[in-house]
């Protein structure tokens, strides 16, 4: 009878265990199952939405790279631009034009051309033509076009002022830009999210049924750190993709990028390098204990070098862990451009190969990322000296401005203006001037660093905005850059030009502490510069 009762109770624990292992099944089953379907949801909603907003900012880049030339008439320059547009981007299935009557008056595809849509009856055209519907000025919306489906955004062209000479002042509209996007990679990534999601889940399930008994006696710790290093890691992606739609400007997106690997990986060190035509080879580094970018140069001897030297050699490079498992070595590059090589050192964990799924997936993000902000680069630069617009000046000064007054951040300005530049045109003519502007250009580009940033700011005059410099950090650079145009042999007819450049520096908060007044006390500079002999650098002292 003992035996029997103490067999009868210990068949009440086992079913006793086996009713709190099911409910542990039953719970963790309906969570995962949970997890899956609101991260699938989720990163899928997430993902359709960067990618409208992709197609929405390609289509206003493509709309200001084309605006200019409506302006001044060159049907050929907007054929032209639009094919190139349309090689440069790999997603573009095609962009084309359509005037007030629905002719297609330019096209990536040329063969389109002079064809007419009829709004109310073309298959494409019925998300917005189907009744009385009110079109609003720019639609984003997703269709499918012979069996594909594509995000299609529809810019409307107004009839401004500007566009009577070529269309009457009664017309309202002059036609439409049409960007039909792929959403194929978008889907591809999307099913392939979903199948990981179900994989890795179902996954689990399998691997939990069988063992759970012996996962709960060793210690669920063990298990639950596995499932949080792939939460992280989800997360991680999404926040990816999150955050680097933010942005399509080139310097507040690596700062965007180095917070998202600082923060993913625990890093001590990153250093980003970006190849450069002009300038040597040099990185930005961030660093832990600082938490702030810096530039620095590359050491030949370093490892950093022989790494940037196997990236330069290899177009296809793949992410990498170095040997002691401290760093790994991300290449950026989209349709066999380099765009970055990013090396991140750690001492709080070691990498090894199951981190370089996750590090190509937040490489090829990166890449996307990089790539629109490099178009939106085309879209803010001159054309002529391939330096910033003036009108970018205005928006960069203005952001520096904000990090001086919320972190007190320096910044050093130089006006650079060249020397009896009139005296270039008339001797030698415009095409001469034109070159000369263009070498100058060159020499400013060696002399100044990577985070600096260079603008055309008028006719033969120029401006640089040195970030977290100080007055004399900032002189340095500007004699430097006036005596490397100073011995630089530029060439006209045949003739080897002597160009020199007069340089007006001020600083925050050394001679200004608003935008107003260091464009001011910059101009001041450079006039004392250009009234006290030419060919020198002056720095404005204190305020006024």
């Amino acid at each position: 009878m003992e035996k029997k009762t103490e067999g009868s109770g210990q068949d009440w624990l086992l079913r006793y265990k086996k009713k709190i292992i099911l409910a542990i099944v039953w719970i963790i089953t309906a969570a995962v199952v949970l997890t899956m379907l609101t991260i699938a949801w989720t990163l899928r909603a997430q993902l359709m939405t960067q990618s409208m907003l992709q197609a929405q900012e390609l289509g206003a880049l493509i709309h200001s790279s084309l605006n200019h030339l409506m302006q001044v008439r060159d049907p050929d320059r907007m054929q032209t631009t639009l094919e190139a547009i349309g090689r440069e981007n790999p997603s573009l299935v095609r962009a084309f034009i359509l005037d007030s009557r629905g002719r297609v008056a330019y096209s990536t595809d040329r063969r389109e051309i002079d064809s007419v849509i009829d709004r109310f009856t073309h298959v494409s055209c019925k998300g917005c033509h189907s009744g009385a519907v009110v079109v609003p000025h720019d639609t984003t919306m997703t269709i499918t076009i012979e069996g594909k489906r594509v995000q299609r955004y529809v810019h409307v062209i107004e009839n401004q002022p500007s566009c009577h000479g070529c269309h009457a002042a009664s017309t309202r509209i002059n036609g439409k830009l049409i960007i039909d996007r792929s959403l194929e990679a978008t889907d591809a990534l999307v099913r392939t999210v979903v199948a990981i999601i179900c994989i890795l889940g179902f996954g689990c399930l399998l691997v939990l049924v069988p063992f759970l008994w012996r996962i709960l006696s060793k210690g669920v710790n063990t298990y639950i750190a596995e499932i949080r290093l792939k939460s992280s890691e989800l997360v991680t992606l999404y926040s990816i993709v999150e955050r680097l739609s933010t942005t399509i400007d080139l310097e507040e997106l690596k700062r965007i990028i180095i917070d998202i690997i600082s923060d993913a990986y625990r890093a001590d060190e990153i250093d980003m390098v970006m190849p450069s035509e002009y300038r040597e080879m040099g990185a930005i580094v961030w660093s832990k204990t600082g938490r702030s970018m810096a530039r620095k140069k590359v050491d030949p001897a370093s490892e950093l070098h022989g790494l940037i030297q196997r990236w330069l050699e290899d177009p296809a490079a793949e992410p990498s862990v170095t040997g002691n498992g401290r760093s790994i070595t991300m290449p950026v590059a989209k349709g066999g451009t380099r765009l970055a090589l990013i090396v991140v050192h750690s001492s709080q964990q070691t990498f090894d190969e199951e981190h370089l799924p996750l590090i190509r997936g937040m490489a090829n993000h990166i890449a996307v990322a990089f790539d629109n902000a490099m178009l939106y680069q085309l879209a803010i630069t001159d054309e002529l000296t391939g330096l910033y617009s003036p009108r970018y000046f205005r928006q960069a000064i203005s952001k520096k401005h904000v990090l001086f007054e919320e972190y007190g951040e320096k910044m050093t300005l130089l006006m650079v203006d060249i020397d009896n530049f009139k005296r270039v045109n008339d001797t030698h003519g415009h095409p001469a001037g034109d070159a000369i502007l263009k070498e100058v250009s060159r020499c400013i580009l060696s002399a100044v660093r990577t985070d600096d940033l260079a603008f055309r700011y008028g006719g033969e005059e120029f401006a640089v905005i040195l970030p977290a410099t100080d007055p004399d950090a900032g002189k340095a650079v500007a004699e430097r850059m006036r005596a490397l145009i100073e011995h630089y042999p530029f060439k006209a007819d045949q003739h080897v030009l002597s160009i020199t450049v007069s340089i007006g520096i001020a600083a925050w908060p050394a001679s200004a502490e608003t935008i107003k007044e260091i464009i001011l006390q910059a101009d001041k500079a450079l006039y004392e510069a250009k009234h006290s002999g030419k060919n020198r650098v002056v720095v404005r002292e204190g305020k006024e």
